[in-house]
């Protein structure tokens, strides 16, 4: 319980510090893009990971050539990366709706 949350609050202060970051230097719709494109692709690879874009008869090929070592690696990494994506998401979001009330 303690790793996930000091991955989330790592994710949340790497994502905010980008947010930041690309809002000064360059503008906030580019902090938008970047943190909501860091946060979509973490969501990508972890389902790439854990299987879910592929068939349920080759998953369950891929899984009988699969050592437990292997498998264990792969769901440990997608968790870790669905993690990283909800910080970089939520902060995506609030960029969005605060640049959003800005425009109107």
């Amino acid at each position: 319980m303690r790793n996930i949350r000091i991955t989330l609050l790592l994710a949340a202060a790497f994502g905010f510090l980008i947010a930041l970051g690309f809002g000064i230097l360059d503008s906030w719709s580019m902090s938008l893009k970047v943190t909501g494109g860091i946060g979509i692709g973490a969501w990508l690879v972890a389902g790439i990971f854990t299987g879910s874009y592929i068939s349920g008869d080759r998953s369950r090929a891929n899984e009988s050539f699969e050592t437990a070592e292997d498998r264990t690696f792969r769901n440990k990494a997608a968790n870790l990366l669905f993690l990283i994506g909800i910080p970089f998401l939520a902060i995506a979001l609030v960029l969005y709706l605060i640049t959003d009330s800005w425009g109107s």
